[in-house]
């Protein structure tokens, strides 16, 4: 029997349970890149870099410790795809709606 080694993760979705899953992954010293879709305006990156700000207030607080949201990098589905392929793991957690879903597995296909 093989051990799968988690060297990187992705996770696809800034919401609740994405951005919580990333700092679970944070927690295990696994580093992580956390996408969701481009800001509209400003930083493209601001939807995970705001969901990263709500993790660090919430309590009790996700983070096992106050450094292990330095382990989760910002991206986006327009400009940082190509993250993926230095990841081992990707996890989608996304709005459950097919569409959607279908849209983004497309979209990340060519680079996992």
């Amino acid at each position: 029997m093989s051990n799968f080694i988690v060297r990187k993760v992705a996770v696809l979705g800034a919401g609740v349970m994405g951005a919580q899953i990333a700092a679970h992954c944070a927690n295990a010293n696994v580093p992580v890149v956390l996408f969701d879709l481009p800001a509209k305006e400003g930083d493209p990156n601001g939807i995970v870099r705001k969901a990263l700000d709500g993790l660090k207030k919430l309590e009790p607080t996700p983070f096992g410790a106050k450094d292990r949201v330095n382990y989760i990098d910002a991206a986006n589905y327009d400009s940082g795809l190509d993250q993926l392929r230095s990841c081992d793991l990707v996890i989608e957690a996304i709005a459950e709606k097919m569409e959607w879903k279908h849209e983004l597995y497309k979209k990340v296909a060519p680079f996992v």
